[in-house]
């Protein structure tokens, strides 16, 4: 696992440093209320496109890995219904869409109407957005993880450079209309690949739904709960962001942007490796025990990563926002922390609502995402009025915590499994470092030489930390690896 896991946490740390120079560029060239207008516009895309898709692509990761333990045929024959059906689905929400734009242009709020004809360009974009995520998981299916993340990584760099070329030759609608292009241009590429390196075809004969249904009925409830279980998600932080545009104006939503992305940033690195390497092995066919103990492993080794990653960006806030965005982003420094722990919780927990999924447990995993964001999107209101930026980010927190305590109870009543003590440990450990950088940074300037002193001091004990909480077995596999890679 731990290789696998630094192959795709390496290629992972270049798709963030792309994201970062687009998102760098972007907002000098944009300013704040520019930047926030592009991050509302491709947060209402992103998940719109995630609703639309009814989570086909995720569920098709799911039984490809049951298929590819069948043969060739089988796996083949899955992928090509998945892409057709994919495809249809996307035009239609496409059309749709297009359609709410057309009679109702306030649908996304009265603030947004003058930006409605880049709603519609972005909107475009839908059907590559989706078939990409398809695209990368059938090489997750296919345990060819590396190549999933290697691909997400041309995908994302084919968008940062389309959209800074679209940004200086034509604004807003250059920016979009450069994107949607280069998008399906890249999809096209990528079915290309499959088909030289899987041997895969979108265009099998003999691919029939029906027959697929048929075959595995089950596919229509577990799309339909894991749809349930992501739009609450999706949900929840849209609405965030746009009660911050009506509250707080497109600079605001522009800060909320920038820390949204240095969070996330943080918690990139687990995206993939959950994808592309958890998720495919929760779901092929193994004992319980076997499963829990893929997830505990898992959940032991992202924490630290939390502990660093998280500790650094928090330690120094006013840097980070000015050297990844600009000084005009700086002010929202004080809450970058809140945000940070908000990715770190929500990525640990979300290392047993997969292992539910694997279980079988989809119902119960949907209902209680439900429940968890149904709670945060009830507490944005009063905790943003409260607590400014920090609120959201806290409302957020308080949905992984639901979930968290929802999901222990249902291992232990439910499998007779528990999470292990180390991930408790570890992820507690990475919290409460989080939490203490984020007090240190109201306490001293981040650039004075006594600031920075401690900052220094404080990371180092941070990562004497994170060496104390590893296992004997870990030490000497990192002391092989530094052996290994020395010169």
């Amino acid at each position: 696992m731990s290789r696998v896991l630094v192959s795709i946490g390496a290629i992972q740390l270049l798709i963030m440093f792309v994201a970062l120079v687009r998102a760098k560029v972007l907002s000098v060239l944009l300013g704040p209320a520019g930047f926030g207008v592009v991050s509302t516009i491709d947060q209402a895309t992103q998940t719109a496109m995630q609703l639309a898709h009814l989570s086909l692509p995720f569920t098709a990761l799911k039984f490809m890995s049951h298929r590819h333990s069948d043969g060739h045929e089988p796996f083949e024959r899955t992928y090509a219904s998945f892409f057709r059906v994919l495809l249809a689905v996307a035009v239609a929400a496409v059309l749709v869409l297009q359609g709410l734009l057309l009679w109702h242009p306030a649908v996304f709020g009265a603030e947004l109407v003058a930006y409605r004809r880049y709603f519609a360009l972005a909107f475009v974009g839908i059907p590559s957005l989706m078939l990409n995520v398809l695209l990368i998981n059938t090489l997750a299916a296919a345990q060819r993880g590396a190549a999933g993340a290697l691909t997400n990584l041309v995908i994302g760099m084919v968008a940062a450079v389309s959209a800074i070329v679209g940004v200086e030759l034509g604004g807003f609608g250059g920016l979009y209309l450069t994107s949607v292009i280069a998008s399906m241009l890249t999809t096209a590429g990528i079915v290309w690949y499959l088909r030289r390196s899987l041997h895969v075809h979108v265009t099998a004969p003999g691919v029939r739904l029906r027959d697929e249904l048929r075959e595995s009925p089950e596919i229509v409830s577990f799309s339909l709960y894991v749809y349930i279980a992501v739009g609450a998600y999706l949900v929840a932080v849209l609405i965030t962001r746009f009660y911050v545009f009506a509250a707080l104006g497109p600079a605001g939503a522009g800060w909320l942007q920038a820390l949204l992305s240095i969070a996330l940033t943080v918690g990139a690195v687990m995206t993939p490796m959950s994808g592309l390497y958890l998720a495919p092995m929760l779901n092929r066919q193994m004992p319980v025990a076997a499963k829990l103990g893929v997830a505990n492993d898992f959940a032991a080794k992202i924490a630290p990563l939390f502990l660093l990653g998280g500790v650094a960006v928090s330690l120094f806030p006013g840097l980070a926002l000015t050297l990844l965005f600009s000084p005009k982003f700086a002010g929202a420094a004080s809450v970058l922390f809140v945000f940070v722990v908000w990715q770190c919780l929500h990525h640990l927990v979300n290392v047993y609502l997969q292992l539910l999924i694997g279980l079988d447990d989809v119902r119960f995993y949907a209902l209680l995402n439900c429940v968890a964001y149904a709670g945060a999107a009830l507490a944005f209101r009063p905790l943003i009025a409260a607590y400014g930026l920090g609120g959201a980010a806290a409302a957020l927190s308080v949905a992984s915590v639901v979930n968290a305590i929802g999901t222990a109870l249902r291992l232990a009543l439910r499998f007779h499994s528990r999470i292990e003590t180390r991930v408790l440990v570890r992820g507690g450990a990475s919290v409460a470092a989080i939490i203490g950088a984020g007090a240190l940074s109201h306490w001293s300037a981040e650039l004075s030489p006594s600031g920075f002193a401690l900052r220094v001091a404080y990371l180092v004990a941070a990562s004497l930390v994170l060496w104390m909480t590893t296992s004997e077995a870990e030490r000497a596999w990192l002391r092989s690896w530094r052996i290994a890679s020395a010169p």
